[in-house]
């Protein structure tokens, strides 16, 4: 009886998710779906690529583009293929740049806590020239969305900064920055387990549009924050690429070269985020600029992760832990909850 209304409430979960922001996937997560006022016919984006895909509903539409479910049946290169994919078509040639930054970054990863390029290129859609990307698609949460519900559990938390942490470690082992760490750029993968209903037990970094990216003939070179120009703004000034609220203070100034040690500081920020379920700054970027401490106040977690957390937020990038090192970390204090659950459940 207990499994059944378990089961029950599950589905009343998903069903009240999908009324909310509707299937998820790993390139949408910031999208709000406004499925009326797509550009594209669906019929016209599956006879642009060739009838290579089959093009399902529109998921979302954004600022940037518009995403489709979609099945890749075939290859460019005409083999066979069976892809579930998230299929974004960008509606502006001016964000390019942009796009194949990500694409660069991407082309050659593959990594369990990363979404997964599939393939991208150019189409005529009804005699618009489009740039596509497909991507992997992935069944879960947005973080920024979950975060609406309150905060996150501490073995939930702990989750998130492993499989993010991961992902950090991996990018950088290829010397690349991501430069984007914020809620809403982390998928959230739920337990199946009825003990452990919707509980958050994995996570997949997402969009790396701003990401900072050297070859390996350039692996000598230091990284220089992203910038980009304001077309609000008369001034020349360029502005770093990423979030307010979610930079390291070598990021946002742009005068230090940046490392992994800039996407720690700004995973601290989303994973201190996470306990308070709300952002410990409300946003305020300049209340980062000498860091920024997690521990010292009434917050319910290990002190462990607290002390992780306040390195993390260090504003030295030299006093933050390395993302392996994290992942690590998290994975040990994310087993001894479970194990602790495990006894405590054993014992009702």
């Amino acid at each position: 009886m207990r499994q059944l209304t378990l089961r029950r409430s599950f589905c009343e979960f998903l069903d009240s998710t999908k009324r909310k922001v509707g299937p998820a996937a790993d390139i949408v997560s910031r999208m709000a779906l406004h499925q009326n006022s797509c550009p594209f016919v669906r019929e016209d984006v599956q006879a642009a690529l060739g009838g290579r895909y089959v093009v399902g509903p529109v998921i979302a539409v954004g600022g940037q583009g518009a995403v489709f479910r979609a099945t890749r049946t075939s290859r460019q290169d005409g083999s066979e293929a069976s892809d579930d994919v998230a299929l974004k078509l960008h509606f502006y040639p001016s964000q390019d740049v942009r796009v194949q930054r990500e694409v660069t970054a991407m082309e050659n990863v593959a990594h369990p806590n990363l979404a997964r390029l599939i393939e991208h290129g150019y189409c005529d859609v009804a005699t618009r020239h489009t740039r596509y990307v497909a991507w992997k698609f992935v069944k879960g949460q947005p973080l920024n969305v979950r975060l609406k519900d309150g905060p996150l559990l501490e073995s939930e938390t702990l989750a998130v900064g492993r499989d993010v942490s991961a992902a950090i470690a991996h990018i950088w082992s290829r010397r690349i920055v991501h430069g984007d760490i914020k809620p809403s750029n982390i998928m959230l993968r739920a337990s199946d387990d009825d003990v452990m209903l919707g509980s958050v037990v994995g996570a997949i970094l997402i969009d790396l549009g701003a990401a900072r990216y050297l070859d390996q003939d350039n692996a000598h070179r230091t990284l220089a924050p992203s910038r980009y120009a304001d077309p609000t703004n008369t001034s020349p000034t360029l502005k770093p690429m990423g979030t307010l609220g979610y930079f390291s203070p070598e990021q946002l100034g742009g005068l230090a070269p940046l490392s992994c040690a800039s996407d720690v500081f700004s995973l601290g920020v989303v994973m201190l985020q996470c306990l308070l379920g709300r952002h410990p700054t409300d946003y305020d970027q300049d209340a980062l600029a000498d860091g920024i401490r997690a521990s010292g106040g009434r917050l319910a977690a290990s002190a462990s992760l607290l002390s992780a957390l306040d390195k993390m937020l260090s504003p030295r990038p030299t006093s933050r832990s390395n993302p392996d090192e994290l992942r690590r970390l998290f994975q040990s204090l994310w087993r001894t909850k479970q194990e602790a659950f495990a006894v405590c459940d054993a014992h009702r």
